[in-house]
């Protein structure tokens, strides 16, 4: 907005500079009266070429009085003031006579005959029949305005004088300094402003001397022989507007700067022209409505708020978003090694599962032959066991046969024994009768095996017994014999042999009385070891009887379990052939699941990428919102209620302030007029 407002000023005053061509040689509006001092045709053509950008500043045609005030000034070619000369035109309305104020010196009235009496303070009262008064005067006031201008040469400082003649690169620099200043109100406070005044300069340069003409705030007009050029400015405007230069792109010309490239250079005069009323003629004091603009303001304000929150939230969800979807492909990895143990898993398990089946059909088959095996075993059990009861009764009834064989025999040997002792008795008892006997020595006592003593003993006894009755018996007469010998060895080792044969024949009636002795002991006293024998036997008999039969009872319990065992073997052989065809679609699923997981993962990246591109999308909506919001939004509404208000009212007091720049001589309260500064620098001769 304030680009706008600057531009249009601007604009409005250099559109007329543009226009502005060479004109005629300036008249006066006083055909009959020459102001010498201007009387150059160069210079006229100058001061009219400048006057034209500022042609509007008249009041033109009026029906009340008005004054216009024309202030001329010469200086010399650097610009300091040497003479000022103003010219008043008074518009009179009326028949009597012009009243009006004035400081000037040498007043005349340079058109009619009209005269004026001088009253105190500068009083003048203009005699006048309804015509209008031109008179001109002299005045050492200073000037609101001035006009500096130097030179430079190749980039060094030059005077006028010294640039006269030289070649090279010059630049013309024009600098205006405004010293008009007043205190006016802008926004309720006291602020102190220049007087808006514009400046136009205009100088010629011929064409011969004077190439590559440029100019940085102004319009070259040019012709054949010679190029006038046209600077523009505002001298004081940037700061009564207290523009921010970071934040204005126009710049507000406070000088100009020509450059050229010249050739034996000669320096003309300049002519500039100045007017406090063309803020005025642009009309901004006519801007002050903002009513509806400040609602609108207000508004999008508001709208900006909602839509930097909402934009926010969005931010806020789709970086939730994102976060999620990262998370997601973050463990997606794990997921994989999920899928892939999983995969291996069921890999094994379906693997097992063949296992199983192959191995549950085996076990089926082995169970039901466990149970013909089973039913086998009972039916043997059953056998054996009714074996060990007669092995039982057996045993006691060969107990009872021995012990009764052992009983007769032993009888019968011992009915023999007692025979041969009889004999033996005889045998004595003729020894002893006839007195006889040879000596005995132990050398010569007959001596005979064990063997042979059972194996002739053996012949007395009855050949009914049966083997074992007989062996029983051979056994008792070898245990006598051998206990008789041990007694024979001990008589001999300790009394020495018999030396006669009753002595014989007694001894051997001793070891028959032994013999009978030791069979009456075993017939009273049987074998240890034989009884402990059938003891141990009928005990083992009884024991395998009573196991038998408590085996025979526990096998039909393990003909019913392994039969059981069978018929589960086969279920889980029929389920497990089920599990295994039906784990053929677990490998498959599981083979999809791992393939599913792989595009998973990939959808999350994409998916991520996409969040991710989403959520640094509306932050950057969201930034830029805010953004938009704090650079665009909340600085046009702090432009609007600062900066644009500012500068409209200070372009409103401004524009007053241009009004009420009626006169630099002096002007009556309540009159209206105007005023423009003419300066002439002079040129190098």
């Amino acid at each position: 907005m304030k680009n706008q407002i600057v531009k249009r000023m601007l604009a409005g005053s250099m559109a007329v500079v543009v226009g502005a061509g060479c004109v005629g040689a300036y008249e006066y509006r006083n055909k009959e009266a020459e102001i010498t001092v201007y009387a150059e045709e160069d210079k006229e053509e100058l001061k009219e070429t400048a006057e034209k950008v500022l042609e509007d500043s008249d009041a033109g045609e009026t029906d009340e009085f008005y004054k216009e005030e024309a202030v001329y000034v010469k200086a010399d070619a650097a610009g300091r003031t040497e003479e000022t000369t103003v010219t008043e035109w008074l518009k009179n309305t009326g028949n009597g006579p012009v009243s009006d104020l004035s400081e000037l010196k040498d007043i005349q009235n340079i058109k009619g005959e009209e005269e004026f009496t001088e009253g105190k303070s500068g009083e003048l009262t203009w005699k006048s029949e309804g015509e209008d008064i031109y008179y001109q005067g002299t005045t050492d006031k200073e000037l609101p305005v001035e006009v500096k201008v130097s030179y430079k040469l190749d980039g060094k400082d030059i005077s006028a004088e010294e640039l006269k003649g030289r070649d090279g690169k010059v630049e013309i620099h024009i600098d205006y300094v405004n010293k008009s200043k007043e205190k006016v109100s802008v926004n309720g406070e006291d602020t102190e402003l220049y007087t808006p005044f514009t400046m136009v300069t205009a100088l010629m340069l011929p064409t011969e001397e004077y190439k590559n003409v440029k100019v940085d705030n102004g319009k070259i007009i040019s012709d054949a022989d010679r190029d006038i050029v046209v600077g523009l400015a505002f001298p004081g405007l940037k700061e009564n507007l207290k523009l921010d230069e970071a934040e204005v792109d126009v710049d507000i010309p406070e000088s100009v700067t020509i450059t050229a490239d010249v050739k034996n250079a000669s320096i003309g005069p300049t002519m500039t022209v100045a007017s406090a009323d063309v803020i005025d003629k642009l009309g901004f004091d006519k801007v002050n409505d903002f009513d509806s603009f400040e609602d609108s303001i207000n508004e999008l304000d508001d709208a900006a708020k909602q839509l930097v929150d909402g934009s926010k939230e969005a931010s806020d969800g789709a970086q939730t978003l994102a976060d999620g979807v990262n998370t997601l492909n973050d463990k997606g990895s794990e997921l994989i090694a999920g899928v892939d143990t999983l995969a291996a898993g069921v890999n094994e398990y379906t693997g097992g599962v063949n296992s199983i089946a192959a191995g549950s059909t085996e076990v089926a088959s082995g169970a039901w032959s466990v149970n013909d095996g089973a039913k086998s075993l009972q039916a043997g059990i059953g056998t054996a066991y009714t074996g060990a009861q007669e092995l039982n009764a057996g045993i006691q009834s060969a107990e009872q046969q021995v012990t009764e064989a052992m009983a007769g025999a032993m009888t019968n040997v011992s009915t023999n024994l007692n025979s041969v002792n009889n004999a033996l008795d005889a045998a004595l008892g003729m020894l002893n009768t006839s007195g006889g006997g040879n000596g005995i020595s132990a050398e010569t006592v007959p001596t005979e095996s064990t063997d042979t003593i059972v194996a002739n003993s053996m012949s007395y006894v009855p050949q009914d017994l049966t083997p074992e009755q007989q062996a029983a018996v051979s056994t008792a007469i070898a245990a006598a014999v051998e206990e008789a010998n041990a007694n024979q060895e001990a008589v001999v080792t300790q009394a020495g042999m018999p030396s006669t044969p009753q002595e014989y024949i007694t001894m051997a009636k001793n070891g028959i009385t032994g013999i009978q002795t030791a069979i009456s002991d075993s017939l009273n006293n049987p074998s240890p070891e034989l009884a402990a024998g059938f003891n141990r036997l009928k005990a083992g008999a009884g024991a395998l009887e009573t196991g038998l039969g408590n085996l025979s009872s526990g096998s039909m319990d393990l003909v019913n379990g392994t039969g059981s065992l069978a018929n589960g073997a086969q279920s889980l052989a029929d389920g497990a052939a089920t599990l295994n065809a039906s784990s053929g679609l677990l490998t498959s699923g599981t083979a999809q699941l791992k393939q599913g997981g792989a595009q998973l993962i990939s959808g999350t990246g994409q998916l991520a990428d996409g969040a991710n591109t989403l959520a640094a999308g509306n932050k950057t909506l969201a930034d830029g919102m805010s953004e938009f919001k704090t650079s665009g939004i909340d600085k046009l509404t702090e432009v609007f209620n600062g900066d644009i208000k500012n500068v409209t009212a200070r372009l409103e007091a401004m524009s007053g302030l241009g009004q009420s720049y009626t006169s630099f001589a002096g002007i009556r309260d309540g009159a209206k007029g105007s005023t423009k500064f003419i300066i002439e620098t002079k040129g190098v001769e």
